[in-house]
């Protein structure tokens, strides 16, 4: 009779249980479906895209967000048997994030800079003054304070791994405010399922109020995510991850390998900016090849278009591997269309390997000096040239033909575009992907032609422990020209080599090799073969010298050649270009930067306000009918602010960092203000610079 007592009063408790889980089931099912409701408007508002992906996404059957005891949703993904969360998703998220918060990870741009990087003889205006710029912040005795080691009220950026439904998110955001906010969920489900968990809309609301951006990457894995952050860079300026405080919500062994990764490439989104000097005689430059040069304009087929189906085109760059390849470069010439990357023309012609184009891209007069000292005029005048529209204008005339495609993001890149948009009505495509080094150029000009196959040859982006740095028979390696081209052995990264082991790649290899994927993923008609032994480049198919077979081509080599230079270019010419080059707005530009330096700050929050209504200016001219002038002051603001912002965040002590951050600020101002005085003199002018050639 007892034993039945107890089981009785054992069901009636669990019956009791069930009722008040039902009851809060309920409840919180009445709750989320409002909150969903109004969440889907406001995701429609900010995020149109995504908002469209919800409405077309169905979850699976079981698909259930559950109401826990303190009557937090919580939610099972797909691929797990267990919630995300415990008995307290809100008091679980708030402790994680105060742990995060108390021992932050940050990512920054270092805030000090090194006095020494350029050459003495380089007195270019953004050379000096971000000499200056490195003296005025090492003078400063802020380096010797204590470094912050929590994270404060306001800081610029915060990039999220795994949202989970929310809770976390919501917590951090109660609490600090970033300018910028980067969220990647690769499981689309379970944001889906934070939807009906937290308040999108006041969030979102509020972030906008406080003039702050949020970027959800939403079903991406988080390599992806690395490439998506580059892009959205690409558009508001990599001041926006000058200073990051990163959290990592969703902890797994296979997440914090993928995190790993990520800061490994961190650094990559730090490089390449351009600057003030570079838009400027790059835009004259352009200005010269299309007017007085009349070179003409590559004009690309559409990508999905297979206009040079059943040709082959070699790229051959100068790196190591080139010399495995000797014999079958000289084998396939007659069949295969070859471009050869930079110094890879001298290594070619002493080969006796006539490639059909020679392709450059540096705008100083290093390149014209090179060539003629390298390469016999009388060859040059046999061999085709394709080169940007930034090329140092003595190159183009010394070749039997010369064909420009647009560099871009270039000043001289988007007058040429609305230049010929204004004559055509049609838009004028930049190279895609075309830089940093030449042979992503010569690629990139090889994909957008569309030839069916692309043979990388030479092309290394890195050399093997102990080996050369390129081909034993280029320039670098001929006694004729020792000590006149040094090669810069400054390689501290370690990349997968193509076929085995690794190499060592410095930081622009590491990007020509990023850059290259990118083509490889943006043109899926064309094959691509990655011979030799450099770096192993995801999307190409990695071949043995040995392995490269050559069938001869359906169309002879001649026609197709002939074809590219008839059919692929166009005549352009800028019209007005004083009146182009807008020196009157470029002057008010400067005037309103200046204006804004000048408001008064009294917190590192105030001066990175500030720092940030300047970028916006800037970055407001993008697309504009004078967006060059966005090109031309955009470099070298962002060589500035970077170090700023990071000086900032970098240091406890906040009026010790008000103090070296008006240093700094007193530097950028003189450049703004030597930047108007220059550019009504220097917009049409060549680059002379001459420096020592790597």
């Amino acid at each position: 009779m007892e034993e039945l007592s107890r089981v009785l009063k054992e069901l009636e408790s669990k019956l009791e249980v069930a009722k008040e889980s039902e009851k809060r089931q309920q409840e919180f099912e009445k709750k989320s479906a409002i909150r969903f409701k109004k969440n889907i408007k406001a995701i429609e508002k900010f995020f149109p895209k995504l908002h469209r992906e919800i409405r077309s996404f169905t979850p699976r059957e079981s698909f259930k967000v559950f109401a826990t005891k303190s009557g937090a949703g919580n939610f099972v993904p797909a691929d797990s048997e267990v919630p995300i969360y415990g008995q307290d998703p809100l008091k679980q998220s708030k402790h994680q994030v105060e742990k995060a918060v108390e021992k932050p990870v940050f990512g920054m741009v270092p805030p000090f800079l090194s006095v020494d990087k350029s050459p003495a003889q380089d007195d270019r205006l953004h050379i000096h003054y971000m000499r200056t710029l490195g003296e005025a912040l090492n003078s400063q005795d802020i380096y010797n304070h204590k470094k912050m080691n929590s994270l404060t009220d306001h800081f610029p950026t915060c990039i999220m791994f795994g949202l989970g439904l929310g809770y976390a998110l919501s917590e951090l955001l109660n609490n600090h405010t970033f300018d910028y906010t980067f969220i990647c969920e690769p499981d689309f489900e379970t944001f889906y399922a934070s939807l009906f968990c937290i308040d999108w809309d006041d969030l979102l609301n509020n972030v906008d109020k406080n003039s702050g951006s949020v970027f959800l990457h939403i079903g991406v894995s988080y390599t992806t995510f690395f490439d998506e952050i580059q892009q959205v860079c690409n558009r508001i300026g990599a001041f926006s991850l000058s200073s990051s405080f990163c959290f990592q919500h969703m902890p797994t062994p296979k997440i914090n390998l993928l995190i790993k990764e990520f800061y490994a490439k961190f650094y990559q989104i730090h490089l390449g900016y351009g600057f003030y000097n570079d838009a400027v005689t790059g835009m004259a430059h352009t200005l010269e090849n299309f007017n007085k040069n009349r070179c003409p304009v590559f004009t690309p087929p559409h990508k999905n278009k297979k206009t040079l189906n059943a040709s082959t085109a070699y790229v051959v760059a100068n790196g190591p591997s080139l010399d495995e390849a000797v014999e079958v470069l000289k084998s396939n010439q007659k069949d295969v269309v070859i471009f050869a990357a930079g110094t890879a023309l001298p290594t070619l012609l002493k080969l006796n390997i006539k490639p059909d184009f020679h392709v450059l891209v540096e705008r100083p007069k290093n390149t014209y000096d090179v060539l003629v000292k390298t390469v016999s005029k009388k060859d040059l005048s046999q061999i085709n040239l394709l080169a940007v529209d930034v090329i140092y204008p003595e190159a183009p005339p010394l070749y039997k033909w010369a064909g420009l495609g647009l560099k871009g993001p270039e000043a001289g890149t988007v007058i040429s575009q609305f230049q010929y948009l204004k004559q055509t009505n049609k838009f004028l495509p930049s190279l895609s992907f075309g830089g940093p080094l030449v042979a992503n150029t010569a690629i990139a000009f090889a994909a957008m032609m569309g030839f069916e196959e692309i043979y990388m040859i030479g092309v290394d982006n890195g050399y093997p422990t102990g080996g050369n740095s390129h081909s034993s028979y280029s320039i670098y390696n001929d006694k004729k020209f020792e000590g006149e081209f040094i090669v810069n052995k400054n390689a501290p990264h370690k990349l997968d080599g193509n076929l085995e082991g690794s190499v060592h790649a410095s930081s622009l290899m590491v990007q020509a090799k990023q850059q290259i994927e990118l083509v490889i993923k943006n043109y899926k008609n064309t094959t691509f073969y990655n011979v030799g032994n450099g770096a192993k480049i995801e999307g190409a198919i990695p071949l043995e010298v040995d392995d490269v077979i050559c069938a001869p081509g359906t169309r002879d080599k001649n026609f197709i050649i002939e074809k590219i230079k008839t059919e692929f270019f166009d005549t352009l010419f800028i019209e007005k270009p004083e009146e182009l080059a807008a020196i009157p707005e470029l002057k008010s530009i400067c005037d309103y930067l200046i204006d804004i330096s000048e408001r008064q700050f009294l917190s590192r929050k105030e001066a990175s306000d500030m720092l940030k209504a300047q970028s916006r200016l800037i970055f407001a001219y993008k697309g504009s009918i004078n967006s060059h002038l966005f090109h031309v002051i955009k470099g070298t603001m962002l060589y500035f602010h970077c170090p700023l912002i990071s000086l900032l965040y970098s240091y406890e002590d906040e009026s010790k960092t008000l103090e070296a951050f008006k240093a700094g600020l007193a530097v950028w101002i003189r450049c703004i203000q030597a930047i108007k005085q220059d550019y009504p003199n220097a917009w049409n002018k060549r680059c002379e610079l001459t420096l020592q050639h790597t």
